[in-house]
């Protein structure tokens, strides 16, 4: 056996294995998003102080979004709910696993507060073991959890407000203005 030979097969192995870890939809993980096209925007919510706000915030900006309250549309966060239920128990009847959900309604409005898209409502859920011999490790974990939620939720937002363009907004902006006049 030849020297080439294991490095010809290693090549072949990690080949194959790439090719399996495609196929089946495997990607790193990012913002999986496209850049969102909108110059300037205004953003608010009924907690300013927020971290999901603050996280909206802080991805417009990064994408090269002007957050300013004289933007022509505004980006509300309308409402953010967070929810905790059991999905399974132990023998004794105490919860083994929770699920959690956390949901964020919002829409884009021009300057006269008309809804140009939504309200609309994107949601996340994780499911986590509840470890009662372990309470600060659960505890932990699902905070963890929560802020792995309010990310995908940015993501998910961010997401939608890229397939988003100002002549679009315009368009719609003036088909209200149309209907207003009839």
């Amino acid at each position: 056996m030849s020297l080439s030979t294991p490095r010809l097969l290693l090549s072949c192995a990690v080949l194959g294995a790439t090719l399996l870890a495609s196929g089946c939809g495997f990607h790193l993980r990012g913002t999986g998003v496209d850049s969102v096209e909108l110059n300037q925007l205004n953003v608010t919510a009924h907690n300013r102080y927020g971290p999901t706000y603050q996280q909206v915030l802080q991805a417009l900006e990064i994408d090269g979004v002007e957050v300013t309250p004289s933007a022509p549309y505004t980006l509300q966060l309308l409402a953010e709910n967070q929810s905790s239920r059991a999905v399974s128990y132990t023998s004794s009847s105490t919860p083994a696993e929770y699920q959690l959900s956390s949901s964020l309604t919002f829409q884009i409005a021009d300057r006269q507060d008309r809804a140009l898209i939504g309200p609309e409502t994107i949601d996340t859920q994780r499911t986590y073991v509840n470890d009662k011999d372990n309470i600060i490790g659960t505890t932990e974990e699902e905070d963890l959890l929560r802020r792995e939620m309010r990310q995908d939720l940015t993501r998910q937002l961010l997401f939608r407000l890229s397939s988003l363009t100002e002549s679009e907004l315009s368009s719609r902006e003036s088909r209200l203005d149309q209907q207003q006049g009839n």
